[in-house]
């Protein structure tokens, strides 16, 4: 199973916009149960120095792991 990392609102509109690694922006998704969430990838690649400057050193250690729930669409056929 495939797991990722919960956000609230307030957290996924602080990362929107942001750099994880002065390259790559985050990229809050929101799932099939209403969930935001971020990648595992994300999560791990945010430097303690640069989660300082974002100002999420608060609460980014405590991001819960929920399972990833995709939106399914289906394609008219």
């Amino acid at each position: 199973m495939i797991q990722v990392r919960q956000l609230t609102t307030l957290q996924k509109d602080v990362l929107i916009g942001q750099t994880y690694d002065n390259v790559q922006f985050f990229n809050p998704t929101l799932d099939a149960d209403g969930e935001w969430f971020i990648s595992i990838e994300e999560y791990n690649y945010l430097t303690l120095v640069r989660a300082n400057e974002l100002g999420v050193i608060s609460w980014w250690f405590t991001l819960p792991l929920i399972p990833y729930n995709p939106i399914v669409t289906e394609m008219p056929i």
